[in-house]
């Protein structure tokens, strides 16, 4: 596993190496008129950090942690991922009738709760906080102009 880990992060530093370096060859305005090189700037920035951050940690442990199954031979993983398809297929249909602040809470809460089996506390506070966020990034910042769904928010 840890061969693998190292072997896949190399492969994304390289793919988000290239996806920063094409960024900046293309016009990287911040502010009113955003060029359209900061998007694939930022998220190729994003993988080069997460990709050296898992070369560091495969390099820096000595022994691969205790066995893990592998998620698809668990007879649930299956059932998970379909469950976790349904509810991304129903993602528009329900951003359209309750608006994009409560289908992220609704979405993101079923996921936590369903998914990573959290309390249910927890997975509403990281539904909130995610839908807020979302609501923050996309509505306020950047003036998406997202449907408001029959509630009004």
């Amino acid at each position: 596993m840890k061969r693998l880990d190292r072997m896949s992060s190399i492969f994304c530093l390289l793919l988000g190496t290239s996806v920063v370096i094409r960024g900046f060859q293309l016009k990287l305005k911040v502010g009113k008129d955003m060029g359209p090189g900061l998007l694939p700037a930022v998220v190729g920035g994003i993988l080069v950090f997460l990709s050296v951050t898992l070369l560091m940690r495969t390099i820096l442990t000595e022994k691969p942690s205790k066995k893990e199954a592998p998620f698809w031979v668990n007879p649930t993983g299956w059932r998970l991922v379909i469950v976790t398809l349904v509810a991304s297929a129903a993602y528009p249909f329900f951003l359209h009738y309750l608006g994009f602040l409560l289908s992220n809470f609704l979405l993101i809460f079923f996921l936590f709760l369903v998914i990573a089996r959290l309390d249910w506390w927890k997975a509403g506070a990281g539904g909130l906080a995610s839908a807020f966020a979302g609501q923050f990034i996309f509505v306020v910042w950047l003036k998406v102009p997202f449907p408001h769904g029959l509630i009004g928010f």
